[in-house]
């Protein structure tokens, strides 16, 4: 089915009202959706509404083939695996697996890449980034996604999601017939932030570095239009995108969801949470019939469950510890102040936390301080810069390249202190990170959840 921009669809449907159409309803349990195509429709050209309707027809497109989902068995090992047995490695990992009423159990958890059955070249890039055991999002998700099923997942971020999902997605790929130019991709996945969708396009390369003939593309705003234009309609594997810049491309004719068959929405409920609700579904209702999706989300919202009601078909949930809740290294503490003495409050905190580390002997820990504006991040990054201590800002205000440096110079340790923005610092993932202030109180406890696997957070709100 040809993708048509909405604004087109009233027209398009005008034209061709005495066309022949036909209905076509899925006979495959991958979705739940059914949809019309019309023979005449018209393609999704950016200035299609100013054609007539003596307009020549448009040109012949090739039929996508059908996707492949091939029929994945683990190790005989893992094969043998009693329900006890399963359940004792779902009980030891602090994994939660459900089912819907009626469908298949899940497949077992998988404790070794080994046992997976993975395509030798992606085995080959585990063992060169020294990846020895899947953590238990990776054990429990990755089997279910190599099986061909929907997922919901839930678990908090550093707990190895994105490879939980990047290598059954790669594995998917190389599975399906060869793409063409103007075609693909064969998967796509959606993520809230630039940032975030540069780290999982950093994972794809990882775990894809031995297939040259693998193609990526990072579809977001922010950054060379163009260079993205000719990536995708050179041809490409697997697109990860922001909603809103992926359906510009669309619009624009620029790529298809025509060989579509594996979907990935990564950080749900941060998608919803920053207005992409309508980019999502807009995407999720024109897909092939026959596709695979999986949801991660690190809360579980009635937002959340309406959408994966709608758009997964008879998923796996699999939650790893408690939804929602931090986790048990983290220590949070709450400060009640004034408004007018918040940023003194934080200049005297860290000033001290300075003094001890110096005292010590070692680095000043790396220190990330959530704000609410964009102004109120550039105002508290100067204010510590004048007290002595190496801070940079990161918001939407700031160019790609320069959020980029102030990234790359905080996770490099160069600059220990990340004054940021919640939707801008949305997705990241920093290792080493020691404290972690909410100059002002979040809207949602949630946004503080997510950062759980931090050592410290403070709050100050006002009173």
């Amino acid at each position: 089915m040809s993708y048509v921009p909405p604004h087109l669809r009233n027209a398009t449907s005008t034209t061709v009202a005495t066309a022949r159409t036909s209905a076509v309803t899925l006979e495959n349990h991958h979705t739940k959706l059914a949809f019309h195509s019309n023979n005449n429709s018209l393609p999704s050209f950016p200035n299609a509404s100013r054609r007539s309707s003596a307009a020549p027809p448009s040109p012949r497109i090739l039929a996508a083939p059908d996707p492949v989902f091939p029929h994945w068995q683990p190790s005989e090992r893992v094969s043998r695996m009693t329900p006890n047995q399963i359940e004792e490695v779902r009980s030891r990992l602090n994994l939660d697996v459900t089912v819907v009423t009626d469908s298949p159990p899940a497949p077992a958890p998988i404790e070794s890449f080994t046992d997976m059955c993975l395509d030798p070249s992606i085995m080959k890039d585990i063992a060169y980034h020294e990846y020895t055991r899947p953590t238990s999002i990776q054990a429990q998700a990755m089997p279910i996604a190599l099986s061909g099923r929907d997922l919901l997942g839930c678990a908090e971020t550093g707990s190895g999601k994105t490879a939980a999902f990047t290598i059954p997605m790669i594995q998917h790929c190389l599975a399906q017939p060869p793409i063409r130019r103007n075609d693909g991709p064969l998967a796509l996945v959606l993520a809230p932030t630039r940032e975030l969708a540069q780290q999982i396009e950093k994972e794809v390369k990882a775990f894809s570095r031995s297939l040259e003939s693998l193609k990526t593309a990072i579809v977001v705003g922010g950054t060379n239009i163009e260079k993205q234009r000719s990536e995708l309609r050179a041809g490409v594997e697997i697109a990860v995108a922001t909603p809103g810049r992926f359906i510009d491309h669309l619009q624009q004719g620029n790529t298809s969801l025509s060989r579509i068959s594996f979907v990935v929405l990564d950080e749900a409920d941060r998608m919803l949470d920053m207005g992409f609700e309508p980019q999502i579904r807009e995407v999720m209702r024109n897909l092939p019939e026959k596709h695979q999706t999986l949801l991660f989300s690190a809360t579980m919202p009635v937002e959340i469950e309406a959408l994966a009601k709608e758009y997964l078909a008879c998923p796996v949930q699999v939650k790893v510890g408690r939804v929602s809740s931090p986790t048990t290294n983290v220590s949070q503490t709450l400060v009640k102040i004034s408004e007018n003495e918040k940023i003194d409050r934080l200049l005297d905190l860290l000033v001290e936390e300075a003094s001890q580390a110096e005292k010590c002997g070692h680095p000043f820990p790396l220190t990330i301080v959530f704000v609410e504006r964009k102004a109120r991040c550039d105002e508290v990054a100067e204010a510590l810069v004048a007290q002595g201590l190496s801070a940079v800002s990161l918001h939407g205000g700031r160019s790609q390249s320069e959020r980029e440096a102030a990234l790359n110079d905080f996770r490099s340790g160069s600059t220990s202190i990340l004054v940021a923005t919640d939707v801008a610092s949305r997705g990241l993932d920093v290792t080493g990170v020691s404290h972690v202030i909410n100059l002002d109180l979040p809207k949602s406890n949630l946004i503080s959840l997510r950062n759980a696997y931090l050592k410290l957070q403070l709050w100050l709100p006002q009173l």
